[in-house]
């Protein structure tokens, strides 16, 4: 993450950004924002944004699949496009959506404030599961050593899979977090789990559940983690990016208001551009700061 650069800035929304991806198919970035917008924004400079969505409610989640962006808000609603390219809602949970997660081509994992997880092929509906227990579904994490879920209540799951009405029976219990666990990725190359929650550390695991570490990493909550070569981000509520060595987790970098940084609390972080080399934060002060980043 080079903090000395320049970031190349975006604004357009209304409300804070609550959540953002790279779109690979159209090479655009997506925002989800409490104004009712999901944007899309040129990878090129320039600085004009489109809304791809429109709703009266807030948008917590947005992803991108081949037939095009997809996106949840606070009052459950999906929205996807239609076989013609027209926009469609779908009332897919009660509370909510927190979570998208695509697994193919055109399906995705949709986790919601009422502790339930859908997946979708399309317009479709194919499976539920009910966590009890639980409260928001904050993430969900595939990967080839299983998927990771993790809620606002603090705890998290490892399921060998979500395919079959028993997947949660199997599913190894991860405590660790106080409060909430918001987000998390999987490192093959070490075979362990990365999260970050509502108490600002980093915690490792094994794919057995094992906790390995635990890194006080931020003054208030991680809201998201993302990984790139040698170094893991965090975005926090304390208004910063951070980078760590992917390792030891030794701290590396951060990126603040004070060389350029988020100024309030930072809700989205995403790594994309065509060549992967570009990070983009964003979040409650409603700025888009893109960085480039390191190989």
């Amino acid at each position: 993450m080079q903090t000395n650069a320049i970031p190349r800035q975006l604004s357009g929304h209304n409300g804070a950004i609550y959540d953002s991806c790279w779109d690979n198919f159209r090479h655009e970035w997506l925002t989800a924002s409490g104004d009712g917008v999901v944007a899309a924004w040129s990878e090129m400079e320039d600085p004009n944004g489109r809304a791809c969505f429109q709703s009266e409610h807030a948008f917590y989640a947005v992803e991108a699949l081949e037939a095009g962006p997809i996106a949840g808000t606070e009052a459950g609603e999906l929205m996807l496009l239609d076989a013609s390219g027209a926009p469609r809602k779908i009332t897919a949970h009660d509370q909510g959506i927190f979570s998208l997660t695509p697994i193919g081509v055109n399906e995705f994992y949709c986790g919601g404030g009422d502790a339930r997880i859908t997946r979708w092929e399309g317009l479709s509906m194919t499976g539920e599961w009910h966590w009890n227990g639980a409260t928001k579904i904050r993430v969900i994490r595939p990967s080839k050593a299983g998927i990771l879920v993790g809620s606002s209540s603090g705890g998290g799951m490892i399921a060998p899979s979500l395919s079959g009405p028993l997947d949660f029976a199997k599913a190894i219990s991860i405590e660790g977090h106080e409060g909430g666990l918001y987000d998390a990725v999987f490192l093959p190359q070490k075979a362990v789990w990365l999260t970050g929650g509502r108490d600002g550390h980093i915690r490792v695991w094994s794919t057995e559940g094992k906790a390995l570490l635990a890194t006080p990493a931020h003054e208030a909550a991680i809201y998201r983690i993302a990984v790139h070569g040698n170094l893991v981000y965090t975005a926090s509520r304390d208004k910063t990016v951070k980078s760590w060595n992917v390792g030891d987790l030794s701290f590396v970098s951060k990126w603040s208001h004070m060389n350029g940084g988020a100024k309030r609390s930072v809700n989205a972080l995403t790594i994309g551009g065509t060549n992967q080399d570009q990070l983009l934060s964003a979040g409650d002060d409603r700025m888009i700061r893109i960085l480039p980043i390191n190989a």
